[in-house]
């Protein structure tokens, strides 16, 4: 087997060429996103504190307006035009049941927890403690309607169409699996931070494979704004409930009738959605445990196999490049 693909691989020297060319241009676009959205991003923020009034945007609304114009309406474009050397593919598109969404959000529930806590102990060992969650703070910090609208819709959106469809488009064709672990790899990366990088990674995964699966992104899109939702707004509406205003947990010994009636329906619903999430971590976890009997990849036209297609990817400057200078701002947000 080996003797054949090497023999395959001297007979088509030019394929092999040209999917290096292709595939580490995807990697140089990518450092034109990283690099244009971080300077822009400081800039806009420079120009807002200097001609918007105090007061006019909160801290948390200005950085939401100062990341994401830099990111869409800035580095996007510039990146894009990068992007299209590498072509992508036309691939024929199906539908998904309501079951097999069901089935792809309870999967989603135990990587979202466990990614979570591999997140919450790395940053805290690497930094010693001292790494705060930036992004957290942020949405925290903002209103419910800020966060719909960046964080629920926005993001989901853009980042589904990044790098599920124009990612996974130019890079299918060498590959299934490889294009799906590189869009998750890319995709958690972008977070700049290492408490999402893990769970982010995970759920790349589940967004590619749907992507791949359907060639259609309205599916990783719905699934995405529902895992932001939990996190975001649901997140928050818990921890202003179960809190005082001093941010303890309520103990409802020393509360009085009046204020335990009111904190009733509140608690009712915190407890329905606890046992709902846990059912669906045990499904999901089910799910996982038995993937091989769900999953499903084709080998794709131009796919090179073994080492030389990873090579083909992982060894070109463009991909080994942002994968070096993401990783460093990743480690470095810690400490920032």
């Amino acid at each position: 087997m080996r003797k054949q693909r090497k023999l395959a691989n001297k007979q088509h020297p030019d394929a092999y060429t040209i999917a290096r060319r292709r595939q580490g241009s995807v990697g140089v676009s990518l450092c034109v996103f990283l690099f244009t959205w971080i300077l822009a991003t400081l800039l806009i923020g420079e120009l807002i504190s200097i001609f918007v009034p105090k007061g006019v945007l909160s801290p948390s609304l200005s950085s939401f307006v100062s990341s994401d114009v830099a990111q869409y309406l800035i580095a996007l474009p510039l990146a894009m035009l990068v992007l299209r050397r590498t072509p992508a593919i036309e691939t024929r598109k199906f539908t998904m049941s309501l079951r097999q969404f069901g089935g792809f959000f309870a999967v989603s529930v135990p990587i979202m927890y466990a990614g979570s806590y591999i997140g919450l102990v790395a940053s805290a060992l690497i930094s010693g403690g001292k790494a705060e969650n930036r992004i957290a703070d942020v949405v925290a910090g903002g209103n419910v309607w800020e966060t719909l609208l960046f964080v629920v819709f926005l993001a989901p959106v853009v980042e589904e169409w990044l790098f599920r469809k124009q990612i996974i488009d130019r890079l299918r064709v060498y590959g299934e699996k490889r294009a799906i672990v590189f869009s998750a790899l890319a995709f958690a990366l972008f977070h700049m931070n290492m408490f999402q990088f893990f769970y982010a990674f995970g759920l790349g995964l589940v967004f590619g494979y749907m992507y791949v699966r359907t060639s259609q992104l309205r599916y990783s899109v719905f699934l995405h704004m529902i895992v932001n939702f939990q996190g975001s707004v649901i997140a928050m509406w818990i921890s202003n409930n179960m809190m005082d205003s001093n941010g303890d947990l309520i103990k409802v010994e020393n509360l009085n009738t009046q204020e335990i009636a009111d904190l009733a329906p509140g608690f009712m619903f915190i407890g329905l959605y606890a046992m709902f999430m846990i059912v669906m971590f045990v499904f999901g976890i089910v799910l996982l445990a038995r993937r091989k009997r769900y999953l499903e990849f084709y080998d794709s036209p131009l796919e090179i196999r073994g080492s030389a297609g990873t090579k083909a990817l992982y060894g070109t400057v463009g991909v080994v490049g942002f994968l070096v200078v993401s990783i460093l701002l990743n480690l470095l947000m810690l400490f920032v």
